[in-house]
C-alpha cells in the first residue's frame, strides 16, 4: 500500500470540524481501512480487547495474564515490521506500516531528505532504501524501501486516539543494531499526551529513535523520538503528527516551524541599533584552521582581544568583518581573567566605544557577532561576583602526623592510586611547600586546577620519595550532577572559573562566541564575554576590570614567550642556587668528614704514643724491680754466706 493510499484511508479531520454525515463517512471509512488493512496476508489480526477498559490496572492474577496475552500477540505482529536504519555511522530504528515498505522513523534519524539508507529487518537481511521527508519540530520523519518485494507491516491508529493510562509496547534497536539481537520489546503505560508529544515509562535508550509505540491494538500511536534523565521520561512522537503531515513527509520535504524566541529572527530586527557600532569590532579568530573564539577590537592598529585558553603554540589567525584572514601573534596574556591580547598587521581598523558603568540586574544586554549580526540577547543575572576556581584532588583520606600529613586511603581510580600513593604514606611537601596538616595539604593541592602536574613529596617508611601527580577534578553524585546538567545545550567553556569579578548574564552563547564584546541597549561595550559557564550562566569580564589591563597587556611585559624565558631564567637561577647549596653542602660535609677522620688519627696517635710510654713506662718498672730483687737477693745470699763462715 503506498504513502498516499495510507494517509487516504487513516488521515482523517478533526470530528469537532466535521458534520454529522461528514463524520459517518470518515468513520466508515475508516473501518473500511481496518478491514483492507487486516484482510492482508503480511499483518496478523489485532489482539482481542482487555477485559478491563483501556488504561485500567489489573486487578488480580487473570487479568494480569489477559494483559501479558495482548502484549505477546503485539510483538509477534509488530516484531517483523521493525527495522534498524544505518546512514553512514548514525544508526536508529524504524517501523514498516505499508507493504511496499513506507517507514515511519525520527526526524533526527532522517537527518536529511534523499540520503541512502540500508535497513536490517529482524531476521537479519539487509535492503536498500531512501530518506523521505522530516518535520524537524516535531522530530518526525519517514523513509522507504526501495528493493522490490512485499514487506510485513503495522497499521497506524487513529488521530487523537490515545489515552493517559493506556498500555502500550515500544520496540526498537538499544544502542544500535546487534547482530543475532531481535528487535527489543518494552512494555509499560502512557504518563501524558499533548500536541507533539507523547511521554512513556517504557524505557528507551540512544538506537531506539524511529522505533515504533504501539497501542494494545498493535497500532502504532507514536515514533520514539528522545529521553530524559529518569526511566519514566521517554518521549515518543504522537501518530496524529503523521497523519497531519503524511503529504509534506511522503514528498521528501524537509521543515521547521521558527519558535519564538527572545533573541529570535522577529526580535533581533530592533537589535540592529544596539549592535550597530560593536559588531565591525567583532572578529572571529581561529587556532590551527580552527574557530575557537571570537575577538574583539581594542585598538585601531590591529590589536584584539580575546580568551586564551583556547589559543595554543600552532598558527593563529583572525578574520575580519571584511573577510580578510590575518596572522596573529599573541603579545600579552592574563591568566587570571583568560585574556589574550593578539597583534596583527592591519590599521585603520574600527574603534569601541566602552562602557565604564556596570550594568544592573535585569538590564538587557547583546552580543555582536563576526558577520556584524546579533548572536544574542539577555539580561544581567547578578550583580557582579567572583567565580572560585575549581581546584584539582589527589584522592587520598587524609590524618595527621607529626611531620605530615599520613594517608589513610586511597580512592580507586584517583590520581594518587595512578602514581602509586599508598596508606600509610606520610605527605611532607608539595611542590616544595611544606604541608604539616591537612588543611595545608588540602589548601595546597587546591590551589592547582585539574590537569596540572604537581610533585608531592613523601615518607614511606625510612624512604622519602618524589612523585609528579596529574590532579583531577572533585568528582562526587552532587558534582557529577551539576557537571551533566550544565553540559547540556551548548556546552561549557574549558576554561570557566577563578575569574575574580565577571558579569553574570543568561544568555546563550556557544563556547567558541565568548571573546566578544557584550553591549547594552545604547551600544556601548559593558564588557567581553569571556566564559559559557553552564546551562544558565554566561561570564563577561566587565569593562573598568579590562580598560586598565589592556594597556599592560599591550605593553609587552606580559608576552608568554618573554614570560617563560623569564620562568625558564628564574628556574635556571633556582637550579644553579641549589646546585650551588647542594655544592656547598657536600663541600661542608667532606670538610667535617676530614675534620673527623683527622681528629679520629689524632686520637689514635695519641692512644698509641700514650700505650705505647705507658708500656715503657710498665716496663722500665719491672726492671727496676727485677733489679731490686736481685740486688736483695744477691745481699741475702751474701749474708747467709758471711753467716756460715762465722760459724
Amino acid at each position: 500500500m503506498t504513502a498516499a493510499r495510507v494517509k487516504g484511508f487513516l488521515k482523517m479531520p478533526s470530528p469537532v470540524a466535521l458534520s454529522f454525515q461528514q463524520r459517518f463517512f470518515h468513520v466508515a471509512a475508516a473501518c473500511l481501512a481496518v478491514f483492507v488493512l487486516t484482510a492482508s496476508p503480511t499483518v496478523a489480526p489485532a489482539p482481542a480487547a482487555a477485559p478491563e477498559a483501556v488504561g485500567a490496572a489489573p486487578q488480580d492474577l487473570a487479568e494480569l495474564r489477559a494483559l501479558e496475552r495482548q502484549v505477546r500477540e503485539v510483538v509477534s505482529r509488530a516484531i517483523p515490521a521493525t527495522v534498524a536504519t544505518q546512514i553512514g555511522a548514525s544508526r536508529g530504528s524504524g517501523v514498516i506500516v505499508s507493504e511496499d515498505g513506507l517507514v515511519l522513523t525520527a526526524g533526527h534519524v532522517v537527518g536529511k531528505p534523499g540520503q541512502d539508507v540500508t535497513f536490517t529487518l529482524h531476521d537479519g537481511r539487509r535492503v536498500k532504501g531512501k530518506t523521505l521527508g522530516m518535520y524537524s519540530t516535531a522530530d518526525a520523519g519517514m523513509m522507504q524501501i526501495t528493493d522490490s518485494g512485499t514487506w510485513p507491516f503495522v497499521e497506524l491508529e487513529r488521530p487523537a486516539k490515545v489515552g493517559t493510562g493506556s498500555w502500550c509496547v515500544a520496540l526498537g534497536h538499544p544502542l544500535g543494531y546487534r547482530s543475532g539481537r531481535p528487535p527489543v520489546t518494552r512494555a509499560g503505560r502512557v504518563l501524558r499526551v499533548g500536541d507533539v508529544v507523547i511521554q512513556s515509562d517504557c524505557p528507551l535508550v540512544g538506537g531506539d529513535s524511529g522505533g515504533p509505540l504501539l497501542n494494545l491494538e498493535g497500532k502504532v500511536i507514536g515514533i520514539n523520538s528522545r529521553i530524559g534523565g529518569d526511566t519514566s521520561m521517554n518521549f515518543h512522537v504522537p501518530i496524529d503528527v503523521y497523519h497531519e503531515h503524511w503529504d509534506r513527509l511522503a514528498a521528501g520535504e524537509s521543515w521547521a516551524i521558527t519558535l519564538p524566541r527572545r533573541d529570535g529572527d522577529e526580535v533581533k530586527p530592533a537589535l540592529g541599533e544596539a549592535v550597530a557600532a560593536a559588531a565591525p569590532c567583532v572578529v572571529r579568530v581561529k587556532h590551527d584552521g580552527k574557530e575557537v573564539a571570537l575577538g574583539t577590537i581594542v585598538g585601531p592598529d590591529g590589536w584584539i582581544l580575546t580568551k586564551a585558553s583556547t589559543l595554543g603554540e600552532k598558527k593563529i589567525e583572525c578574520v575580519l568583518p571584511d573577510a580578510r584572514e590575518l596572522e596573529a601573534r599573541i603579545v600579552g596574556v592574563d591568566e587570571e581573567f583568560d585574556l589574550a591580547m593578539l597583534k596583527t598587521d592591519a590599521a585603520d581598523l574600527p574603534a569601541i566605544d566602552w562602557e565604564e558603568g556596570e550594568p544592573e540586574v535585569g538590564q538587557w544586554v547583546v552580543a555582536p557577532g563576526a558577520q556584524k549580526n546579533v548572536l544574542a540577547l539577555g539580561v544581567v543575572s547578578v550583580p557582579r561576583l567572583a567565580v572560585p576556581a575549581i581546584g584539582g584532588v589527589l584522592g587520598v583520606q587524609l590524618g595527621d602526623e607529626e611531620d605530615g600529613v599520613a594517608v589513610q586511603g586511597v580512592v580507586p581510580g584517583s590520581p594518587a592510586e595512578k602514581v602509586g600513593i599508598q596508606p600509610g604514606d606520610v605527605v611532607t611537601h608539595v611542590d616544595g611547600k611544606e604541608t604539616a596538616t591537612r588543611e595545608e595539604l588540602v589548601a595546597a593541592v587546591r590551589a592547582y586546577r585539574p590537569g596540572d602536574t604537581v610533585t608531592v613529596t613523601l615518607r614511606r617508611g625510612d624512604e622519602a620519595l618524589d612523585l609528579t601527580v596529574t590532579l583531577a577534578p572533585l568528582s562526587g553524585p552532587g558534582q557529577q550532577r551539576r557537571e551533566r546538567m550544565n553540559r547540556l545545550g551548548v556546552g561549557v567553556s574549558e576554561r570557566r572559573d577563578g575569574f575574580p569579578a565577571v558579569l553574570q548574564h543568561d544568555m546563550v552563547l556557544k563556547p567558541t562566541d565568548c571573546g566578544g564584546p557584550l553591549v547594552n541597549l545604547d551600544g556601548r561595550v559593558v564588557g567581553v564575554n569571556i566564559a559559557r559557564g553552564g546551562r544558565v550562566e554566561t561570564y563577561a569580564v566587565p569593562s573598568d576590570v579590562l580598560l586598565p589591563k589592556m594597556y599592560e597587556l599591550m605593553s609587552g611585559r606580559l608576552d608568554p614567550q618573554r614570560l617563560a624565558k623569564l620562568a625558564e631564567e628564574e628556574k635556571a637561577a633556582e637550579e644553579a642556587a641549589r646546585k650551588a647549596e647542594a655544592e656547598k653542602a657536600e663541600a661542608e660535609k667532606k670538610a667535617a668528614e676530614e675534620a673527623a677522620r683527622k681528629a679520629e688519627a689524632e686520637k689514635a696517635e695519641a692512644e698509641k704514643k700514650a700505650a705505647e710510654e705507658a708500656a715503657r713506662k710498665a716496663e722500665a718498672e719491672k726492671a727496676e724491680e727485677e733489679s731490686k730483687a736481685a740486688e736483695e737477693a744477691a745481699r741475702k745470699a751474701e749474708a747467709e754466706a758471711e753467716k756460715a763462715e762465722e760459724g
